[in-house]
């Protein structure tokens, strides 16, 4: 017996709906896919970094952004990584520390590339570079790099010079942490660099000349946990440092006598003083101190903030700078530096780019931080 068969008729009438139910798939699919760019492109929208807002302006934001640097491109390599350090030549180029590139890049006034150091191989290939610092006449800059344990001397054109320690340089001056520069500052003939356990002062040939801090990290006064910055006054050579974790602040004379600190340990491994992680200290043409906490994370830019300004004398003045991801605001902001004429710009890490700003009028630090503040202030010798 044969097997029964469809008519004809009702073969093609199952055939047309079997098409009309494929294309009505595809169209749904089709439909879906818009709808899903749609939403990809709101949430883009909605992710956007926000332009610096009138509203915080009017509530004494002291901050005025006036240009954001991301990179020299679009693509991941031309794109900053995790920038950690930033420093201003003569003629007001920024030079930032792309650590996540493992590079040091150089902008112009205007954010174009200028140039890149330190990624084409050979002897002044940089693994981690950290702080940046010029010497006085420009036509040296010096890189902290922590992971490669060595200070890179490049030529203003980028080019590699020498590098310190010396290649002879007896280690054990470093102590049983070994050598590990974060930041760098030049006093005179001096290059002065900060490293685990405190600061090292190197002659132009490498070789350590003198040392400020304890035979180990500590806690005590003259001793230091890690400070990742210094800062030198040119006028009256007193030497600030944001000794990390002791979360501290330190003044200290030219010949190493500390003047005043700023901050208290932790107790049972909680932060209870006013610093949370200092990270970066300069002066102002103004005499300022200005000082970088990366942990003050909040959200208003006026009182409060992730810097924090000080007297020379040490009194606290002003706090701003709001946290947050926006285009007027700062995520894990790391070390800051001003301009010859005054700009500042700081390297914010956490959202890829460094800002370059000025300052206007400084609010007053907010009554509540400014007795927190005072509450851990000492000042010696006086």
């Amino acid at each position: 017996m044969e097997p029964t068969r469809e008519p004809p008729m009702e073969q093609e009438r199952q055939r047309g709906e079997q098409v009309s139910t494929h294309r009505l798939l595809y169209a749904l699919v089709a439909l879906l896919g818009i709808v899903a760019i749609a939403l990809l492109v709101v949430l883009v929208w909605l992710l956007r970094p926000q332009p610096t807002s009138t509203a915080v302006a009017a509530k004494g934001c002291p901050m005025d952004i006036t240009r954001s640097i991301y990179g020299f491109g679009t693509k991941p390599g031309e794109l900053l990584v995790e920038p950690l350090a930033v420093a201003f030549d003569g003629a007001g180029n920024v030079w930032v520390s792309d650590t996540g590139n493992a590079r040091v890049v150089e902008f112009g006034p205007d954010g174009k590339l200028i140039r890149s150091v330190g990624d084409d191989g050979g002897p002044g290939r940089l693994h981690s570079p950290y702080g940046l610092s010029f010497s006085n006449d420009f036509q040296r800059l010096y890189v902290a790099d922590w992971t490669r344990r060595e200070v890179l001397i490049f030529s203003a054109e980028g080019r590699y010079v020498q590098s310190l320690p010396a290649g002879d340089q007896d280690l054990a001056v470093f102590g049983p942490d070994g050598f590990s520069p974060y930041d760098i500052a030049v006093r005179g003939a001096q290059i002065v660099v900060a490293s685990n356990d405190g600061l090292y002062f190197f002659d132009r040939s490498g070789y350590v000349v003198d040392r400020w801090g304890g035979e180990t990290r500590g806690s005590d006064v003259g001793s230091f946990a890690f400070p990742d910055a210094l800062a030198i006054d040119p006028t009256t050579g007193n030497v600030y440092v944001a000794d990390t974790l002791n979360r501290r602040v330190i003044a200290l004379d030219g010949d190493g006598n500390v003047l005043w600190v700023s901050g208290e340990r932790d107790e049972q491994g909680k932060i209870v003083g006013f610093w949370q992680l200092p990270r970066s200290v300069v002066v102002g043409p103004d005499g300022l101190v200005y000082v970088t906490d990366t942990f003050r994370a909040q959200d208003r830019c006026a009182g409060v903030g992730h810097i924090v300004v000080l007297k020379p004398t040490g009194e606290l003045v002003s706090e701003f700078g709001a946290a947050g991801r926006s285009e007027d605001t700062l995520s894990f902001p790391e070390k800051m530096a001003i301009g010859p004429d005054g700009t500042f710009a700081i390297a914010d890490r956490e959202n890829n780019r460094v800002v370059v700003f000025t300052v206007g009028p400084l609010p007053p630090a907010d009554p509540g931080e400014a007795s927190l503040y005072e509450k851990s202030f000492v000042r010696f010798g006086q």
